[in-house]
């Protein structure tokens, strides 16, 4: 039985991988005739800061809600053609979590999100978004990878240069 996709959920940290995630996205919605639905995920805990008050940490995150708002409509109105039906949400969570319970939430079929690409110390430090939602999400997840320099390798791995073209592949 071929895999029917007709929700695809796209977590967005409106960064440059992030944007490349939304245009694959968008392409394969389009062809498909699935549904985007953007989501961005604000983290209280790296939100925090230890010298606020309650109401003052409440009043910011309400702020960085708002704005998390306003920023998924520009990109879903990017977006906007004929029958590409988009949805936007901003939730509160850890990451990893809400993304993977916005799956299930929605119905997606593909998740279609950004990986940053860190490895090392920054990736023992700081996690991975990505890495958690493949290892725990219910549908298949395709992460789009920040596009380098050519020829530079990614992930420490030698790479083809592009060269599908010389038949070189």
């Amino acid at each position: 039985m071929r895999p029917s996709i007709r929700s695809i959920l796209v977590p967005i940290d409106f960064s440059a991988p992030s944007d490349r995630a939304i245009e694959y996205a968008s392409t394969l919605a389009g062809g498909l005739g699935a549904t985007v639905h953007l989501i961005h995920v604000l983290d209280p805990v790296s939100l925090q800061m230890p010298w606020e008050t309650p109401i003052e940490s409440a009043a910011r995150h309400e702020r960085l809600y708002q704005e998390g708002r306003a920023k998924l409509a520009v990109v879903a109105a990017t977006l906007d053609r004929p029958r590409l039906p988009v949805t936007c949400e901003v939730r509160s969570g850890t990451p990893a979590i809400e993304i993977a319970n916005a799956a299930v939430d929605y119905g997606a079929d593909l998740i279609v999100m950004a990986t940053h690409g860190r490895s090392g110390l920054p990736h023992l430090l700081l996690g991975s978004v990505a890495e958690h939602v493949i290892r725990h999400a219910t549908c298949p997840v395709l992460a789009v990878r920040d596009e380098g320099p050519p020829g530079v390798p990614l992930n420490g791995y030698a790479t083809v240069e592009r060269s599908v073209g010389a038949g070189i592949a």
